[in-house]
């Protein structure tokens, strides 16, 4: 499947390979009689996670456990709903690709052209190695979730044997198993029956693996979409800045690059349909996520905080990943007009001025990635966003201190 996006491009050209990999695997991508992977892995998550919270409830009445059953469910609800969004723009992603590949094709055809050729390899470098990092530590991350809470557990009931060897009755009561993720699992008592808290945590660690692999295939796969729309018009800045070389600069030359500024606004036009309601999503709930988390560390200092600061450190990664690359792309769009600008334009003919003035205008607008058109994403909303969430954090802890 990676060969049929990037067909005909060298290996260190091919974009988004590792992401493409992913998605063929779990059948996003690929065969369609393999999309029953997809969809038996997001229902099995579902069944596991998001039904029982919303359905079932935290099950129990302490207050920071249900905050941080709900700053959980939060964050459950944004991944799956994001996901969801994903699959439908399927069809956009796919067309986002090829164009890439397209533009990538367009410029390197010209074997004398090794700046844009080491611009792309270096871009895919990245990538690929943000994407296998992020595998990485979402790999590793719901066994070191599931870690604390279980040895919590054993301590508590190994303790509870040793004091008591009459782990039965009213006694038995008192002993409380640590969950991972506060939640109700279908009628077991998953906090005071041995057996029922192992069956819990093995269904929910499988639960927990699969929350995982669509989280690495989402955050990449827009994050990288972003990029590679920022890289589109650092490419035509380039062959822009190539025209200064030139003794000559033909009909021809500026058409050429006309036609791939109009590719890279198509390209940027593709991933904004494609990451605009998801990045509105992303920076709506964490707000309301990192209050939460930021509530529950300041009331709760044990095991538990790793539960809590890894979901926290992956919605950290993703929204300043948004925000630095969305203000990236707005810089290189407006930066092709200031290259145009820097040309002896002055010294051509009137009809090349013409080409020259067009690519100006289209850069006079502001080109970014919006939050379902609300604003344009960059550096200063997500500033606007910790703020906001530290706001929230202390209304909700002086509201907690009168209660």
């Amino acid at each position: 499947m990676e060969q049929s996006f990037n067909q005909g491009l060298p290996s260190d050209l091919r974009v988004m390979s590792f992401q493409l990999r992913l998605m063929t695997i779990i059948g996003l991508i690929g065969l369609k009689n393999h999309f029953y992977r997809f969809l038996l892995a997001f229902g099995w998550g579902t069944f596991v996670i998001l039904l029982p919270k919303i359905v079932l409830g935290m099950g129990s009445t302490q207050f920071d456990i249900i905050i941080k059953g709900l700053s959980e469910l939060l964050f459950q609800v944004n991944l799956y709903a994001s996901v969801g969004l994903l699959v439908l723009k399927l069809s956009s992603f796919k067309r986002m690709v090829l164009l890439i590949g397209d533009i990538i094709g367009q410029v390197t055809d010209n074997k004398c052209d090794s700046e844009s050729h080491d611009l792309i390899r270096v871009q895919n470098i990245k990538v690929n190695k943000f994407a296998k990092f992020y595998f990485a530590y979402c790999s590793v991350g719901p066994l070191i979730y599931c870690v604390p809470a279980m040895a919590t557990s054993y301590v508590r009931y190994f303790s509870y044997v040793q004091s008591d060897t009459n782990v039965s009755g009213d006694a038995h009561k008192q002993l409380q198993f640590e969950l991972a993720m506060e939640q109700e699992f279908y009628g077991l008592h998953v906090r005071t029956n041995f057996v029922h808290y192992h069956i819990f945590m093995a269904v929910s660690l499988s639960a927990y693996y699969i929350c995982s692999y669509i989280s690495v295939i989402k955050v990449t796969t827009l994050l990288s979409a972003i990029r590679y729309s920022s890289t589109s018009h650092s490419l035509v800045k380039t062959q822009i800045r190539q025209l200064e070389q030139k003794e000559i600069v033909t009909i021809n030359d500026i058409r050429r690059i006309v036609q791939l500024h109009e590719k890279a606004f198509r390209l940027t036009a593709l991933v904004e349909d494609m990451v605009s309601i998801p990045l509105a999503m992303q920076f709506l709930t964490c707000i309301l996520f990192w209050c939460l988390v930021m509530f529950y560390i300041s009331t709760n200092i044990n095991l538990n905080l790793f539960n809590v600061m890894i979901p926290f450190g992956l919605s950290m990664i993703e929204t300043y990943g948004y925000a630095y690359l969305a203000s990236e792309l707005t810089a290189e769009a407006k930066s092709v007009g200031d290259a145009v600008y820097g040309l002896p334009w002055y010294q051509d003919s009137l009809e090349l001025q013409r080409y020259y003035r067009l690519i100006i205008q289209r850069t006079q607008c502001e080109t970014g990635i919006t939050a379902a058109k609300f604003f344009i994403v960059g550096i200063g909303k997500f500033g606007r966003v910790v703020q906001m969430s530290y706001s929230y954090y202390l209304v909700l802890k002086d509201v907690f201190i009168k209660l």
